[in-house]
């Protein structure tokens, strides 16, 4: 439909209004719609919205103010734009999808699901990110990067043209040589907490601890999860600050890094062999 048939539909007294397909969709002022677009259930759009032609919005599909999609965009379930976000031609987003304010993607780009970036983002050409991908405030990616699942890059990261996560992460671990020294949180009976699931895994004075794991650009991958000297847990959200956790020193060689972080997320790494130094 276009937006002149919707507007001239009665809303009800929370301004929704009833298509005749049975969806339920909240129009702001001065929306435009293109050509053969669709709209999922429960759909709000803002003031000022314009849609291309041939763009398909899921249900519960939510878009603020001044929001500019361009044509053949598909936006999955659940999708979250905020205010003056701009989306090229031929994007796709993923379901649980949400972008900050001032968002700006270029053409060819996709988006997996529960991807969240940050305000003021402008991502290229051709990008491809992966599930549950978050991106900060104010970052930048050029013409077809690559970001696999579950990256997280920091604020003001500005990545070129053809960048892949995997070469970062291989790249960044490449910088590192000899003995290092992290810090493990563990239980005071210095068990691990399992953060990430898995088995627990116990971590005695003077021991090697050893596990499986690949070197890639997962942080939470399999391994052993350390952070870097002077990290506390609660500052990387994998707990509260009350927390009762210890922290034990480890060292390991740098040959044994399996992920030293990506830009702006280095934190905390996973690691295949250890020694305990406390």
């Amino acid at each position: 439909m276009k937006a002149e048939e919707i507007y001239a539909i009665t809303p009800d007294e929370n301004g929704w209004r009833k298509l005749p397909n049975g969806n339920y969709v909240i129009l702001g002022n001065d929306v435009r719609l293109g050509d053969y677009v669709s709209l999922g259930d429960r759909v709000r759009l803002g003031d000022r919205v314009s849609l291309g032609d041939d763009v398909r919005l899921g249900n519960d599909v939510s878009l603020g103010d001044r929001v500019s999609l361009g044509d053949r965009v598909s936006l999955g379930n659940d999708v979250s734009l905020g205010d003056r976000v701009s989306l090229g031609d031929r994007v796709s987003l993923g379901n649980d999808v949400s972008l900050g304010n001032d968002v700006s993607l270029g053409n060819d780009v996709s988006l997996g699901d529960r991807v969240s970036l940050g305000n003021d983002v402008r991502l290229g050409n051709d990008v491809s990110l992966g599930n549950d991908v978050r991106l900060g405030d104010g970052v930048r990616l050029g013409n077809d990067v690559r970001l696999g699942n579950d990256v997280r890059l920091g604020d003001y990261v500005s990545l070129g043209d053809g960048v892949t996560s995997l070469a970062l992460a291989e790249q960044i671990r490449g910088f590192y040589s000899g003995m290092i020294r992290a810090t493990k949180w563990v239980t005071k009976a210095r068990m691990s907490p399992n953060f990430d699931g898995g088995t627990p895994i116990a971590y005695p004075r003077g021991a090697i601890v050893e596990a499986e794991g690949t070197a890639d650009d997962q942080q939470c991958g399999p391994g052993l999860h350390v952070l870097r000297l002077g990290y506390r847990p609660e500052w990387c959200w994998l707990c509260e600050p009350d927390h009762k956790l210890i922290p034990l020193t480890v060292e390991f060689e740098a040959a044994d890094i399996l992920f030293a972080g990506l830009p702006g997320n280095d934190a905390k790494w996973r690691v295949r062999k250890l020694k305990m130094v406390d």
